[in-house]
């Protein structure tokens, strides 16, 4: 009886296996060609999205090396505002109306006006306004330009991807930073006609997988596609990935731009009747059928492992953004009252501290220190670099008393130094607004000399 049932299961298998390399291999080819079909849907679109960026990227190097913006700029304060204002206005609108893109605008280093073609919008300081940080942000990037998604407040807050463009007179002054916005809507318009056409779902992301551009606005800055990053994709050429049973997901970087696109979608039609026609034998083998139910399980725990990674940082084991932005939404608003302030702290002069010793070391000392402290009274993340923020249960005065201490601590244990900034929670505010005040204390306190705390 016993060897009747080996021979079945035997039988079984050998069908099994059987039926398995017949389908594989008169699929192989058809595997092979969607591949290819794919491949060039993804060139045709990288090349579609790549010319409608590079082209306000062009006009706002162009700007940034204008002669007359030169200087204007310089003899900014021989004119009165409202000349200034009018003078720039014009020069803005000229080029709006030839280039075509509504959202023009320089601002000065010298007073920090923020001309568009409708005049003086405001004055950018990024001490009082939050929004306004993306200026110090960038100065302090060294970049030429980078690109920079955000709501348009000049334009009926839309979607707006801004090129910022700095501007540097012939000796290597800064004179400001010049650009266009493209309206977000250009964009998903383009996004959706190649999602219909080719039945894909398309996404730009920045390096740490937040999303840039998606053709739902809801996904703006506020879904992420890490996964896409671990594909580790290039330049020159997609990087392949299989989603699931029939999925795939194509990423390439977009050097100009700094961002990856993603192009996700799912097989043909012909692989799908492959796969239920597979799915028919392997229903029929009940072993076989038992065995591929268990390496389900198996495969969803070790997604869940790597789920749990993703969220975690592995130098220090604290929880990563990702980690916030799924328990909160980054772009949401706390929905606990349990945290009653916000601390942003990073190292001083980190960058040339790595240079010279083992900055992993540093940080992981530094946030034995903090963890002593912070432990049992809030959340503790490493939010990028040398960057990190605690959510605190203590009111923003409790928080400062024991930031100062351990900012001694740091100093005496580890001979380094870290500037902080605290403030009270505003649960009416986004969190981006709350940390945003947070880290403009935190930059108040370095250039106050560091090793310090600000508080609000």
């Amino acid at each position: 009886m016993l060897k009747v049932k080996v021979t079945a299961i035997f039988a079984i298998i050998l069908s099994f296996v059987f039926s398995v390399a017949i389908m594989s291999f008169s699929s192989a080819q058809e595997r092979k060609q969607n591949l290819q079909t794919n491949q060039l849907k993804a060139e045709h679109i990288y090349d579609s999205i790549h010319a409608e960026i590079l082209k306000p990227i062009t006009i706002s190097r162009t700007m940034a090396i204008d002669s007359l913006l030169h200087t204007l700029l310089c003899e900014e304060k021989s004119y009165s505002e409202e000349e200034m204002e009018k003078i720039m206005a014009d020069y803005l609108s000229i080029i709006r109306d030839k280039m075509g893109y509504i959202a023009t605008f320089v601002i000065s280093e010298q007073t920090h006006r923020y001309y568009t073609p409708k005049g003086i919008t405001k004055i950018v300081n990024p001490k009082t306004s939050p929004y306004d940080i993306w200026y110090q942000l960038f100065l302090e990037s060294g970049k030429e330009y980078d690109l920079d998604t955000d709501r348009d407040q000049s334009n009926g807050y839309r979607w707006t991807v801004f090129v910022n463009v700095r501007i540097i007179d012939k000796t290597g002054k800064l004179l400001g930073v010049c650009g266009v916005g493209l309206f977000m809507d250009n964009l998903q318009e383009m996004l959706e006609n190649y999602e219909v056409r080719y039945k894909v779902k398309i996404n730009l992301i920045d390096p740490e997988g937040l999303v840039q551009v998606d053709a739902d606005s809801a996904n703006i800055e506020n879904a992420y596609i890490v996964e896409a990053i671990l594909d580790k994709p290039k330049a020159n050429t997609f990087s392949y990935a299989k989603r699931g049973l029939r999925g795939f997901r194509l990423t390439r970087y977009m050097e100009d731009l700094e961002w990856f696109l993603v192009v996700q979608g799912n097989a043909e039609e012909a692989g799908l009747r492959i796969m239920v026609t597979l799915m028919l034998v392997v229903s029929c083998l009940m072993l076989i059928g038992v065995f591929l139910i268990v390496m389900h399980f198996v495969k969803l725990t070790e997604q869940r492992s790597v789920l749990v990674k993703d969220e975690e940082d592995p130098l220090t084991g604290l929880p990563n953004r990702n980690y916030f932005k799924e328990a909160y939404g980054e772009l949401g608003v706390f929905n606990t009252t349990r945290y009653k302030s916000l601390v942003v702290f990073d190292v001083d002069r980190f960058k040339i501290l790595n240079d010279m010793q083992d900055g992993d070391d540093i940080l992981r000392n530094m946030i034995i220190i903090v963890r002593e402290v912070v432990e049992g009274q809030g959340l503790l993340l490493r939010w990028g670099g040398d960057e990190f923020v605690v959510l605190m249960e203590i009111q923003a005065d409790e928080a400062e008393k024991e930031f100062k201490a351990i900012c001694t601590a740091v100093k005496e244990k580890l001979d380094v130094t870290m500037s902080v900034g605290i403030v009270e929670v505003n649960l009416s505010d986004r969190i981006k607004t709350n940390y945003y005040r947070a880290v403009q204390l935190c930059y108040a306190a370095k250039e106050s000399g560091g090793n310090g705390v600000r508080r609000q």
